[in-house]
């Protein structure tokens, strides 16, 4: 009688674990793991509301050492400027362009010094004949680990006025449809992608992201009836296989997803695709993080912060967590989510102008003008 009773107690025993343990495990977890783990039993389905367990998973989440760098780009003197925020030197390659009205792209490393012009595209010809009729909007530039090659991705829209001569003449003749088409550094040329994806008409700085050979972008609703932001969705493009998937993004009054924000960014932290808005009315940032593409409920707020009353505009988001704006007083100020505390960058004057903005680049060797062999 006594081996059965201490046989069903040590049962027992190894069916339990203590939510002190519990606690201190699950918030090491990835975010998609732990979304998983809310169905196993109801305490669990309600972490989220969990102050304690919230602040311990905000600690651990933001506390990932990320080797990606930060500068700034400005404009002084009417030229672009970089400044890094380490002092180092800038080891990533770039893409450059002028605006949506102009197809030039070059490819820039400024540790070596090296740019490579990226070539024309059949919308060119198009330009020639029809002038102001091609507008270029750049979607997202990234490394394609699986061929070692750096790609582009863009939507080209063609527009031509049905009243015009050109539209009975060559309208037949060329190819007029707006498409998708994808740059290749490994093979020096553009080609056009036979997709219906989910396109921008307002590239803004911050609504486009890359990661891990995904480009993802933000997709507005009705553009040319809105003024405001509008998004619904979140593209995600893989570079490798030429798949994407569409992700839609919730719209609640009380939510980061707010349509009425006066500012909202795209960014990645801690290898999460993360969304933040302010509100120039509460002055309150709202950051949530995605756990699953294409899953509308893998949303999930991760922190608020504010009110911030010294704010005069979101400027951009870095890696770790450091969402700079400009303060009241002119200056560059970022304010760090782990501590929520800001400090001063040591900028101001020539870069507070909305040609400036936050870039994020990765070290890395790769020789541009030598990649195709």
């Amino acid at each position: 009688m006594e081996k059965k009773s201490m046989a069903a107690t040590n049962e027992k025993v190894s069916n339990y674990i203590p939510d002190e343990i519990c606690y201190s495990i699950l918030p090491k977890l990835s975010l998609k793991s732990l979304k998983r783990f809310e169905c196993v039993q109801k305490s669990w389905c309600l972490l989220f509301k969990n102050h304690h367990f919230m602040n311990m998973f905000l600690n651990k989440f933001l506390s990932y050492n990320d080797p990606s760098s930060l500068i700034v780009k400005g404009v002084k003197n009417g030229k672009k400027v970089f400044y890094s925020f380490s002092g180092e030197s800038i080891n990533g390659t770039f893409c450059l362009y002028a605006s949506t009205h102009y197809p030039d792209i070059a490819l820039w490393t400024p540790a070596t010094q090296t740019s490579k012009l990226v070539p024309s595209c059949e919308a060119v010809s198009l330009e020639m004949f029809i002038p102001n009729s091609v507008t270029y909007y750049i979607h997202g530039f990234g490394y394609d680990h699986a061929i070692n090659d750096y790609k582009v991705i863009r939507y080209v829209d063609v527009s031509v006025d049905s009243s015009s001569d050109y539209s009975e003449v060559w309208m037949e003749e060329l190819d007029c449809d707006p498409s998708w088409e994808i740059y290749s550094l490994r093979s020096d040329s553009w080609k056009k992608l036979q997709v219906d994806m989910p396109y921008s008409l307002q590239c803004n700085d911050g609504t486009q992201v890359y990661m891990d050979g995904v480009c993802h972008w933000l997709c507005e609703e009705d553009y040319e009836e809105c003024e405001d932001y509008h998004y619904t969705c979140l593209v995600s493009f893989y570079l490798s296989n030429e798949e994407f998937f569409v992700t839609p993004i919730p719209s609640d009054e009380d939510d980061c997803f707010d349509t009425k924000a006066s500012w909202i960014n795209l960014a990645v932290l801690n290898k999460s695709i993360t969304l933040i808005s302010y509100h120039k009315e509460t002055t309150i940032f709202h950051i949530s993080i995605l756990s699953e593409f294409s899953v509308k409920e893998s949303w999930t707020k991760l922190l608020i912060v504010g009110p911030l009353s010294c704010v005069k505009r979101p400027f951009g988001v870095g890696m770790k967590g450091e969402i700079v704006f400009i303060r009241k007083d002119e200056k560059l100020v970022w304010l760090d989510l782990s501590t929520q505390m800001t400090a001063e960058l040591g900028y101001k004057g020539e870069l507070n102008n909305y040609s400036s903005r936050i870039i994020i680049y990765k070290e890395n060797i790769l020789p541009i003008e030598g990649i195709s062999n």
